[in-house]
């Protein structure tokens, strides 16, 4: 799938709540939260042991607590293997928080499951996405292996709560632009993110028109991924943005 397909999103119709508008918003609300997950072994031939030990790193490494609890094997088998529903092994697992699910491989969870151990600036470039097309965070790699930063980065929880928000709506480029997009979230949040597909660092913005704002300088923004309080300067929003990393902003 191409990055441009995973990036098609739509905006939201606001309309005045009639009563067919008022039960469409009570169905969205009892939708579930976000998938949050992470594929573990190695297809319908994953030893239980291996299935424990990547459970037992997600736990060591601070990623189950973080919501990262539902783990899959990915296996076209008519059937699930025999290992993989025991008993024994949901119950490990089920004391630990965790549960597992076999799925076919183009499970739409683990057909566009992330690298954990993707370059920075790249990996915060693909949850920045699946963030904006409000996709499922799902990651593969052992997480026993993975260095501090790259745990905290998909454990980021500022992110995790966007990924999660319940409104489940995709954003979309904002006029056109692939590198800049922007999704509503909440009752009336915003968030707008900006991706540096170059190779050398560059300054992106955008003007708060171009999102159905106003205020010039007194709109703020934060960058979750670091913390960064950024404010309109002119009616544009600009930050610094290193090489092939995005921003990922909320507005307010």
């Amino acid at each position: 799938m191409t990055v441009r397909a995973r990036w098609v999103g739509v905006l939201a119709l606001v309309i005045t709540c009639g009563l067919s508008a008022c039960a469409a918003d009570q169905k969205s609300a009892e939708e579930p939260a976000a998938v949050l997950g992470w594929v573990v072994g190695d297809g319908c031939g994953t030893p239980v042991d291996r299935v424990k030990a990547e459970a037992d790193g997600l736990v060591a490494r601070g990623v189950a607590d973080a919501g990262y609890r539902s783990l899959y094997v990915a296996c076209d088998a008519a059937t699930k293997p025999a290992a993989l529903d025991d008993p024994a092994l949901h119950g490990y697992l089920d004391e630990r928080g965790l549960n597992l699910s076999v799925v076919p491989p183009n499970d739409e969870a683990v057909d566009e499951a992330m690298r954990a151990d993707t370059p920075l600036p790249a990996l915060r470039t693909a949850i920045t996405r699946h963030v904006m097309a409000a996709q499922p965070l799902v990651f593969s790699g052992e997480v026993a292996l993975l260095d501090d930063a790259h745990v905290a980065t998909v454990a980021n929880r500022d992110v995790l709560a966007i990924g999660r928000d319940g409104r489940r709506t995709a954003g979309a480029p904002i006029q056109g632009d692939d590198e800049r997009y922007s999704r509503a979230i909440g009752s009336q949040g915003l968030v707008v993110s900006l991706t540096n597909g170059s190779s050398s660092a560059r300054d992106l913005s955008f003007d708060l028109t171009e999102v159905n704002l106003a205020g010039d300088d007194i709109v703020a923004a934060t960058d979750v991924w670091t913390g960064r309080r950024v404010h309109a300067s002119g009616g544009t929003v600009s930050v610094p943005v290193a090489s092939t990393d995005s921003a990922l902003l909320r507005i307010g």
